[in-house]
């Protein structure tokens, strides 16, 4: 997949208090592409719909942590939220808004790990 993941997917939109991200592990697969289906199904059921064109962007939350951390001074954390149609919801808090923080957590993303949205 080509295409490099810009650092406004991880700056937040007015009025937001959280990044809006899903706990991969949450779906105890095996594998990404299970961990990514359960993603799908979950997004679908909240009656989310995408483009051909979107992405997942798989973070790293020890990396994205610490990166922010020690590059920026800035904390940031990664909260389980979960919901009736989306247990796997999370929210990522802090200071990810900062546009510093956005382009470090993008930087952080390689493109094999950046997935279709839809299959």
């Amino acid at each position: 997949m080509t295409g490099q993941l810009i650092d406004t997917a991880f700056r937040l939109r007015p009025n937001e208090e959280y990044l809006s991200a899903n706990w991969l592990e949450y779906f105890h697969a095996a594998d990404r592409p299970a961990q990514l289906a359960g993603v799908r199904r979950a997004l679908a059921g909240k009656g989310f719909r995408m483009s051909r064109a979107a992405r997942f962007a798989v973070l790293n939350v020890g990396a994205a942590v610490s990166i922010c951390q020690q590059s920026l001074d800035t904390p940031i954390r990664f909260i389980a939220l979960g919901d009736p149609r989306d247990p796997s919801h999370t929210g990522i808090y802090g200071s990810a808004a900062h546009s510093a923080a956005a382009a470090l957590l993008a930087a952080t993303v390689a493109a094999s790990d950046l997935y279709p949205a839809i299959i």
